[in-house]
């Protein structure tokens, strides 16, 4: 902060913005850049395509059937007669508490968009405290990582997966984690403990809400752990539990709550992982990050788009783009911060200060270092990568498939390298060249921002098509659907519309009327099911073999293309 000086003490001058304004300008404006899609269409448009933003919302629509009494907590409406559904997929719990209060209010689609912005809300927020205050890095700081965070250009490009959103939960977790070690250095034992059985349940519902990003959490801590124990503490046995004994109890209260909270999400997603066997490593291969992904920024951002739509000149075959550049690779980082990352790890790590006379921290080393070391773990080299050993050493890696999203997860801890290495420059810069400080400001904020939109779900489209589609008859105990809508483009190519549109179109309606439907579309699916292709000649044989092996009574048929959609099928014997 500029000073004054009155009887030759430094007084600091008023700022410019009084902070309050300043943040919540930084907040309206992050929000605006982030939801303008949205906005621009008179939020008819909600984040989602008509495939996984159905899922999501189905689920979403269980846990508001689940508050009312009317549904179990860990059974949806779809796969019918199956229990303990929900560990198919991600449990959405915490999105579900959320989204059911706006449903009170909104519908469906609606509401799904105001659960996003929820999120996003908390983590701006979030981020500034951990940056201004628990970390003590000033107001400016905070605003600048806040705003980035909230914008940043692979969670914009990759938007349509809702659940990626949860990651506004990492910078309550970081405050956690900073007063739990705060209080117990300072001998406050009883906050040190609350705040340990606060941060375990933080992290068990949030594996209950979104697995990739906890994981990615956990993994992330464990790393981190393990370089900070590296570098203050003695290593020989004798030593290290000596000055480990002060803190067990407080570690034994975290480790103890957490092992009670995970309950439920044990008991929901163990029987499916030995059911399915999770994912096999040759997924994670194909999702694992290419050197060119980690500035990936895809072809329609602003600044760097030119680049990938180079490369993607240079690749004729549709498909290869797609396993190469396109889709979920879109996740990397702008050049611009890109080398600032990498100048700040070499600072840090290599260098050990980040100014003449400044020396790091070990905290601030080991972050860096779990920063580094976790990245390159992901990164693919002519066919192979390290993640082989995360896949086999780690427990829970077999459940995520799309290593390339663990970049969004780094989004906060390489911001928090960013601001440490270079805020005493910015701030000096800031002074001295104000205007060229406020063209790299300007510039790292551009950078973020893309052509590209995730909002792809139409609320009034998916209305006019669902709300026509009349209950199905009281003698109704479950049903099956051939088509839901009359006419209906292709979705994506022929392989996904023979597996999405009525399945998920039978999940939403499952939840939406409380009628429970043998389809259903998930991550993984029962051993037996066998639901695409609604219009192939075998598809009603199926359907019948299926409800002769699990004595399904009242079972109907939805086909919308036919005037009486409903159809009652014979009883099984």
């Amino acid at each position: 902060m500029p000073t004054d000086r009155v009887n030759g003490a430094p007084l600091p001058r008023p700022p410019v913005v009084p902070e309050r304004v300043a943040l919540f300008a930084t907040y309206a404006l992050a929000m605006l850049l982030f939801f303008r899609g949205p906005i621009l269409s008179g939020f008819d448009l909600g984040y989602g395509d008509r495939g996984d933003g159905l899922i999501e919302i189905s689920l979403l629509e269980h846990w508001r059937n689940v508050l009312t009494g009317a549904s179990h907590w860990a059974t949806t409406g779809y796969f019918y007669p199956y229990a303990g559904t929900l560990g198919y997929n991600d449990g959405y719990f915490l999105y579900g508490l959320v989204y059911s209060f706006w449903r009170l209010f909104a519908d469906p689609f609606l509401a799904d968009t105001l659960n996003i912005a929820t999120f996003k809300t908390i983590g701006f927020f979030a981020a500034y405290r951990l940056v201004s205050h628990s970390l003590g890095w000033g107001h400016r700081s905070g605003l600048f990582v806040a705003l980035i965070v909230t914008i940043a250009s692979g969670m914009v490009n990759q938007a349509g997966h809702a659940q990626l959103h949860i990651i506004a939960l990492l910078p309550v977790a970081m405050m956690l984690i900073i007063a739990i070690v705060r209080a117990e250095r300072a001998g406050q034992k009883a906050r040190a403990r609350i705040g340990a059985v606060a941060l375990a349940a933080l992290l068990a519902a949030w594996l209950m809400t979104a697995y990739y990003t906890a994981w990615f959490t956990i993994l992330f801590s464990a790393l981190y752990g393990l370089f900070y124990i590296i570098l203050t503490m003695p290593l020989r046995p004798r030593a290290f539990a000596k000055a480990v004994r002060p803190h067990i109890a407080t570690i034994a209260t975290g480790i103890g709550s957490f092992a009670v909270f995970i309950v439920p999400f044990l008991v929901t997603y163990l029987p499916k992982k030995w059911e399915t066997g999770g994912h096999h490593y040759f997924d994670h291969v194909y999702n694992q990050v290419n050197p060119i992904d980690l500035i990936n920024v895809g072809r329609d951002n602003y600044v760097w788009g030119w680049i990938f739509r180079l490369f993607r000149a240079l690749i004729p075959d549709t498909g290869a783009a797609e396993s190469m550049i396109d889709g979920e690779h879109i996740t990397g980082f702008p050049v611009l911060l890109f080398i600032l990352i990498l100048i700040a790890a070499w600072r840090i790590i290599v260098r050990g200060s980040t100014a003449p006379g400044q020396p790091v921290s070990p905290a601030l080393r080991a972050l860096a270092l779990a920063l580094i070391v976790s990245w390159l773990l992901t990164l693919k080299l002519f066919g192979h990568s390290l993640w082989y050993l995360v896949f086999r050493l780690a427990p829970g890696a077999s459940g995520i498939r799309v290593v390339l999203r663990y970049q969004l997860f780094l989004v906060l801890p390489a911001l928090l390298l960013v601001v440490a290495a270079h805020r005493a420059r910015a701030y000096r810069l800031l002074r001295t060249r104000s205007m060229l400080m406020g063209g790299l400001l300007a510039l790292l904020v551009g950078e973020q921002l893309t052509g590209a939109s995730a909002a792809l779900l139409s609320r009034s489209v998916q209305r006019r098509a669902l709300w026509a589609i009349p209950a199905p008859p009281p003698q109704c105990r479950a049903f099956y659907v051939v088509a839901a809508r009359k006419f209906e483009p292709m979705f994506g190519h022929e392989a996904l519309n023979s597996l999405y549109p009525h399945n998920v179109d039978a999940m939403f309606l499952a939840e939406r009327w409380n009628v429970p439907t043998i389809n259903g579309f998930s991550t993984f699916n029962p051993p037996d099911w066998a639901f695409a292709n609604p219009l192939a000649p075998d598809y009603e044989s199926r359907v019948a073999t299926y409800a002769q092996r699990h004595r399904l009574q009242g079972l109907c048929r939805l086909d919308m293309r036919k005037a009486k959609p409903w159809t009652m099928m014979p009883e099984t014997p």
